[in-house]
């Protein structure tokens, strides 16, 4: 009966596991775009996408008319008009919130993964102790553990499957760095007097506010963090020296060299 019950429990873990997280769209979209883009270009799907971006770009303009009249300083001097530029500013504005909430969401999982398995070790261990007390055989006590390490286990996969291979805090130092840095190069381009960098219709604004929303994609992110790492060089220094001696290897030294990463030059 009791290998029955804990048997039933796991199952249900693994199922509810497998199912978080994941919605109709979600599967939807897993399943019809697993093998890239149409090459066909089907006019419904193209009508849909065109029609999204049309619209986001109609909310973006009414939010940032609404918030300039709002203060009594309208667009350019004119009270209907807006430049391109302002409305790409005003996207980027959106674009940092929604990021800010997914990074916070980020950190806070990244806890709740920690709390978990701090939790599930001590049950563990309290179960283990209880089990020896209470019972003479060995196969309730294997059970459990076999149990509490399986859970432990699909803990860990599920929120590591959430970005949680690196620290969630580095990842939103990273993400507003670089996110600053594209809108200051979106600014500079702006003012540099070029025309062919400014961005002066509806299809350049979208695309520097789709620019800016795929630094917060999660794959984006995984790729920043290891292309910092392959921009980097091992570098050896001889701890048998001093901070001030020369940094090259002594042939003589009796101690092992340290090898570090460092910037590439």
């Amino acid at each position: 009966m009791f290998t029955r019950q804990v048997f039933g429990f796991f199952s249900a873990a693994v199922v509810s596991a497998l199912a978080t997280g994941c919605t109709s769209s979600d599967i939807k979209a897993s399943m019809t775009g697993r093998w890239g883009p149409d090459p066909a270009l089907p006019a419904a799907e193209v009508s849909s996408v065109s029609s999204n971006q049309t619209q986001v770009l109609k909310f973006i303009i009414q939010d940032a008319r609404e918030a300039a009249e709002s203060i009594g300083k309208p667009m350019d001097g004119k009270p209907t008009g807006l430049s391109w530029f302002d409305v790409t500013e005003w996207g980027f504005n959106i674009g940092r919130q929604d990021c800010e909430v997914y990074l916070n969401i980020l950190f806070r999982m990244n806890r709740e993964k920690q709390r978990n398995d701090s939790m599930l070790t001590a049950l563990s261990t309290a179960t283990a102790g209880i089990l020896t007390a209470a019972t003479n055989g060995q196969k309730a006590l294997s059970i459990a553990a076999a149990g509490f390490g399986m859970t432990t286990a699909l803990n860990d996969a599920l929120f590591q499957s959430f970005l949680y291979t690196e620290s969630p805090g580095l990842v939103a130092n990273k993400v507003k760095e670089a996110q600053d840095a594209y809108k200051a190069t979106i600014e500079k381009n702006q003012n540099d007097g070029t025309t062919g960098n400014d961005i002066n219709s509806a299809a350049s604004a979208y695309n520097a506010i789709r620019g800016f929303y795929h630094i917060c994609l999660p794959q984006s992110i995984e790729g920043m963090l290891l292309q910092a790492v392959a921009n980097t060089e091992a570098k050896t220094s001889d701890p048998g020296t001093s901070p001030t001696a020369n940094s090259t290897l002594s042939a003589t030294s009796s101690k092992d060299p340290q090898v570090s990463l460092v910037p590439k030059k």
